[in-house]
């Protein structure tokens, strides 16, 4: 697998998450509990430097280095 989902059950989350079963996009759902502050933890901050979800990590990223994309938008 080569996409991580940070994901939470929102509309935006829910819209990436649709995104990538309707062009079935195989990825690895990985919870962010924003109920919890899971999203202001120093791990995910790396990822999504505004505390926001959705996030994606291409494991295999330009150069074969990991890249994160976040904000359903962009996403």
């Amino acid at each position: 697998m080569t996409l991580d989902l940070y994901y939470w059950p929102t509309p935006n989350g829910w819209k990436v998450s649709i995104m990538l079963e309707e062009t079935e996009t195989p990825y690895n759902l990985i919870p962010v509990n924003i109920m919890a502050g899971d999203q202001f933890k120093p791990e995910f901050i790396k990822i999504s430097p505004n505390n926001k979800i959705p996030a994606i990590i291409n494991n295999i990223g330009l150069d074969g280095n990991p890249i994160s994309i976040f904000e359903s938008g962009v996403i």
